[in-house]
């Protein structure tokens, strides 16, 4: 099942007739993922990727005892372990609910099928790959040119709200600082 955000974000990227998304409507699920709980694990291959309906997801890695917040995961996001879901291979990452979270999914052989069937699909697909490595990059160039003061100013304008949905500890990771600097930085 499609959720309406979806459908309507579908409509913004290609031109898709009702039918045709009525028809693709069982290649969908939507999926209720309560707080605490994995999308993925380390270790685990992914099969299925999700657009973030309600809520936040965090995605990070472990490296030693650290765990290192590399996405927050918000309303209108894509949720998959790329290398995963492309690869077929195991993942080092992983993706949990902060809050309860509702996602439209899709299992990649469903999204295959579809891009077989009709061009819009593979439209939509290239768009939204282009959509996240844009912001990929975004987040690169912010990390390796901007200071503390900076990225933090650009978190805030890209994701208005998140400081008091997300614990602060995962913010300062994501951000590239400790908590200490991290604490000094908003209260300035």
């Amino acid at each position: 099942m499609i959720h309406k955000d979806f459908t309507d974000l579908l409509k913004s990227l290609a031109p898709f007739t009702e039918q045709e998304l009525k028809d693709a409507d069982g290649f969908f699920k939507i999926e209720e993922i309560k707080k605490n709980d994995f999308i993925l694990e380390a270790g685990h291959v992914t099969g299925k990727i999700g657009y973030v309906v309600s809520g936040i997801l965090r995605t990070y890695y472990v490296v030693g005892e650290r765990e290192i917040t590399t996405d927050f995961l918000i309303p209108g996001s894509i949720a998959a372990g790329m290398l995963s879901f492309s690869s077929d291979e195991p993942q080092n990452a992983y993706i949990v609910a902060l809050e309860d979270a509702l996602l439209t999914t899709i299992t990649k052989k469903n999204l295959f099928e579809l891009y077989h069937e009709n061009w819009k699909w593979q439209q939509v697909g290239r768009l939204l790959m282009e959509f996240n490595y844009m912001r990929i990059e975004d987040r690169s160039i912010c990390l390796q040119t901007l200071t503390a003061r900076g990225r933090y100013e650009h978190l805030l304008k890209r994701m208005p709200g998140i400081i008091e949905r997300v614990p602060l500890q995962y913010i300062a990771s994501y951000l590239g600082m400790k908590p200490e600097t991290f604490s000094r930085i908003r209260n300035k």
